[in-house]
């Protein structure tokens, strides 16, 4: 990578051969994960207007905490 203008970042990836279709295992799960997370939190909205009872709130509720959890925990990984 060479600088031609000291006050714009390099355009490169940094890796020649790096294409922007790498797919990783991590990539997909973190994006799964979202998923996961956005569809319970969803349900958990649609619970709380809908009148559910508590046995729908509780399960949507423990897949939105699961799936946080699983997100930091695969993030202060990759900082490693």
């Amino acid at each position: 990578m060479t600088y031609t203008d000291p006050y714009r970042p390099p355009t490169g990836t940094g890796r020649p051969d790096a294409s922007p279709s790498d797919i990783t295992r991590a990539g997909v799960t973190r994006t799964m994960l979202w998923l996961v997370l956005v569809i319970s939190a969803v349900g958990n909205m649609v619970a709380s207007y809908g009148g559910s009872g508590t046995p729908a709130h509780l399960v949507c509720g423990a897949v939105t905490a699961l799936c946080v959890t699983a997100l930091v925990v695969q993030r202060l990984r990759g900082r490693r």
